[in-house]
């Protein structure tokens, strides 16, 4: 079966990139395309969301529309304009990628691949800003700690082997169909890397990960 796209249009588009670029190339690539306005037809079978992004208020229309998606695919953000918190925001959140308004169809085409092979898309100042915002997270914590020495973490070959995957963007079912486990399992190692590490989440996990094995992350 083939992949399928759906394209969540504005009302009033700031222009057609959405129809005029991202459709033709999604389908050289094989994917099935639809689009329109209203997030409640989207299709269950729908791998990849690309939610158009051009208002002001771009952050609270994505959240108005998430409320009403009953579809768990991967979501990325186009036409957005030159707002690094936007992007910011979108990275930490888990949106696999954004598109700018100024992207040209070679930038987009580069993008689309990269996304179908399980990559993020974004910039790399943005990649860079969320890492500095992590690592200073985890700096105020270090201040916190007593002097004593911190007992090792150790984690198992798989365990890391799934931190590397999540850190590629994959989700629990990707990184099952990828070392041929089941997604049940994967969340089982997930939940021993948290208690190893103290992590509460994902996010927090990759920041651990990007300091105490990033030999493993390359």
């Amino acid at each position: 079966m083939k992949s399928s796209a759906f394209i969540l249009l504005e009302p009033n588009p700031i222009n057609n990139l959405g129809l005029d670029v991202l459709t033709p190339l999604l389908k050289t690539q094989g994917i099935e395309v639809a689009h329109g306005e209203d997030p409640s037809s989207i299709s269950a079978n729908t791998k990849f969301l690309f939610i158009e992004a051009s208002a002001e208020n771009a952050w609270e229309q994505l959240q108005n529309h998430l409320r009403v998606l009953s579809v768990d695919c991967d979501i990325i953000l186009f036409n957005i304009n030159e707002n690094t918190e936007l992007a910011n925001r979108a990275l930490l959140s888990g949106i696999r990628g954004v598109f700018y308004a100024t992207d040209n169809a070679d930038v987009v085409m580069k993008g689309i691949r990269l996304l179908l092979d399980n990559q993020l898309w974004y910039r790399r100042n943005i990649m860079c800003n969320v890492l500095s915002r992590l690592l200073h997270f985890n700096k105020d914590n270090i201040l916190q700690l007593t002097d004593t020495l911190a007992e090792p973490v150790n984690l198992t070959k798989r365990e890391k082997a799934i931190i590397v995957l999540m850190s590629k963007g994959c989700k629990n079912k990707e990184i099952a169909d990828e070392l041929s486990i089941s997604p049940h399992t994967v969340k089982t190692h997930l939940y021993s890397a948290f208690r190893k590490t103290k992590c509460r989440n994902r996010i927090e996990l990759l920041s651990w990960a990007q300091q105490n094995i990033p030999t493993e992350l390359r």
